[in-house]
């Protein structure tokens, strides 16, 4: 629905109607009421490990965790800082945090020694989560900060508590109650880092009930037991093992993405949806070996976290036409803001994929906003709010935006991204199509100018996903003193195919104007960088490109 330059949900929902209630109560009673507390089927699985956890298990062993915690001096409002490569059991102590009144915030397993210790001081952490794989860093970055810490750990480490223990606790130090306030804290996940240091973002119990109370806003994704490489600190980890407790589901947690062991998960687990990033998925709809196993167990791809080509949608729905492919759009800040699975209409309803040609770019739709979710798409030079397939500046208004983000300088969470009447500049660039869909065209911090042209990144690497020799591809724009900047692509090619760097140009040449060619030429790599986040990390391909020069 579009009314006064204002996109809006088809979804009907009212923030008053909110269960007023803790996000652990929440869930625990989702599970009572699910009928789930006296079930066997696994909740969360971690592949690396096979630890499961049972949802007959989720109460008692938050419990027990809470009260070992309380034991330790663990208090409402402190936060629990985490470094650790396990994705089962995580999730029993961060509900048992919450349970308690505190927050977690979790980092990347190989950051800096000193960048853990920057964000041990925004958090004031006291408690410190590790395993063997990430103690001697943590350790490390403890001593460069002025506080006391307790750690604790999965598996044997030296000094720390063991969750283990923690869970054969008796369960008496569990406090009769804590009070709440819907707008306390309870998970502090990581920006990507992509334009400087990672950003502690604030969410609340009120912004995760936001996203689970409208069933709708994710009742067809999940539908089905869903498969995830999403890092264990990233907040659609956390968002999406929290709402399988509301559709009673089973998460498997691969932790990242290895692709020599991505299909044989697939094959073990059998998950009816499975989550990828768009690199994922470029790798996945090119891989001959999806088509010598039998994927039909595989109901639905679920993809997000940047845009996805739709040459490669076009080749997943092509080699696998039984599954749906799902588009998410959320972000750190914002948590669920739309999906293709939300009120299809009924020509839609069919569509293996949802796409619209804009400004002579074929797009891949990200569906219709989420319960209470509001857009508006701004001209970049007129302040203007625009209409359907009309191009511009991503704005959000809705209840799961953020409080602010942590700063170590102020007490105060800090809003720079969010204006007077609570809109959030998401630094995304797009536009809606006639029924309410929503077309995510690119991040603006990954747009370029050559001469006074706006290059989009994306929209390069689709015409060379196009190609048949180029198995992956990352784009950025060099500095150029002439023309501001100009396109280069890094290419993998796939195994055993050959092709000339002026073949892949010519090829762009050929389909793209000017302006979008690649002046900066094209690089042949064995594998594209990954951020943080197991994202392409397109900051490291331009401080590449710009220490190999012009």
């Amino acid at each position: 629905m579009y009314v006064d330059g204002i996109f809006t949900s088809p979804l009907e929902g009212d923030v008053s109607d909110f269960p007023k209630v803790s996000i652990s109560e929440y869930l625990l009673s989702l599970v009572e009421k699910n009928g789930l507390s006296d079930s066997e089927k696994p909740w969360v699985i971690d592949a690396r490990t096979e630890v499961q956890v049972l949802f007959k298990e989720i109460e008692p062993l938050s419990r027990k965790i809470a009260s070992g915690l309380a034991r330790l001096g663990f208090k409402k409002r402190d936060i629990l800082y985490f470094v650790t490569y396990e994705t089962a059991q995580l999730y029993l102590v961060q509900l048992a945090v919450w349970r308690l009144g505190g927050a977690v915030r979790g980092c990347y397993q190989q950051e800096a020694p000193e960048e853990y210790a920057r964000q041990l001081r925004e958090t004031r952490s006291r408690f410190i989560l590790i395993d063997s794989e990430t103690e001697a860093r943590m350790k490390q970055a403890a001593q460069m900060v002025d506080l006391q810490v307790s750690f604790l750990s999965f598996g044997e480490v030296q000094d720390a508590v063991p969750v283990a223990k923690l869970m054969t606790d008796d369960g008496t130090a569990f406090p009769d109650k804590v009070e709440f306030d819907s707008d306390d804290v309870i998970i502090i996940p990581n920006t990507s880092g992509s334009t400087g240091l990672p950003k502690g973002v604030l969410h609340t119990h009120a912004t995760y009930i936001a996203l689970s109370h409208n069933r709708k806003t994710l009742s067809r994704v999940l539908d089905f037991n869903f498969m995830t490489p999403m890092s264990n600190f990233a907040v659609g980890s956390f968002m999406l093992t929290a709402n399988t407790i509301v559709h009673g589901v089973t998460i498997i947690h691969l932790g990242k993405f290895v692709r020599e062991e991505y299909i044989g998960n697939l094959i073990k687990y059998k998950p009816g949806n499975c989550l990828m990033y768009p690199f994922v998925a470029s790798w996945f709809a090119r891989c001959d070996e999806i088509e010598k196993v039998d994927l039909g167990f595989l109901k639905m791809i679920s993809c997000g976290g940047s845009v996805l080509d739709v040459t490669t949608a076009e080749l997943l729905v092509k080699k696998l036409p039984h599954i749906r492919l799902a588009q998410f759009y959320g972000m750190t800040e914002c948590l669920g803001i739309s999906n293709t699975e939300i009120e299809r209409t009924e020509e839609e309803a069919n569509m293996p994929l949802i796409t619209a040609v804009n400004e002579g770019e074929t797009c891949v739709s990200s569906g219709k906003l989420g319960a209470c979710v509001k857009v508006k798409i701004i001209d970049e030079k007129t302040g203007l709010n625009l209409g359907a397939n009309e191009r511009g500046l991503v704005y959000v208004h809705s209840p799961m935006i953020m409080k602010g983000y942590l700063s170590e300088n102020s007490k105060e969470p800090v809003r720079k991204d969010i204006d007077s009447e609570g809109w959030l500049k998401t630094g995304d660039v797009g536009f809606f199509d006639e029924r309410g869909n929503i077309y995510i065209v690119e991040r603006v911090s990954f747009m370029f100018k050559y001469f006074m042209f706006i290059v989009s990144p994306t929209e390069i690497e689709a015409v060379l996903q196009e190609h048949p020799d180029v198995h992956e591809v990352g784009v950025v724009g060099v500095p150029h003193p002439e023309s501001t900047s100009v396109a280069r692509a890094f290419v993998v090619l796939k195994q055993g195919r050959m092709c000339s760097k002026e073949e892949l140009r010519n090829f762009v040449a050929e389909r793209l104007p000017t302006y979008k060619h690649l002046h900066g030429g094209v690089v042949f790599v064995d594998s594209l960088p990954e951020s943080r986040g197991n994202k392409l990390d397109r900051p490291a391909l331009k401080k590449l490109a710009i220490e190999q020069g012009l």
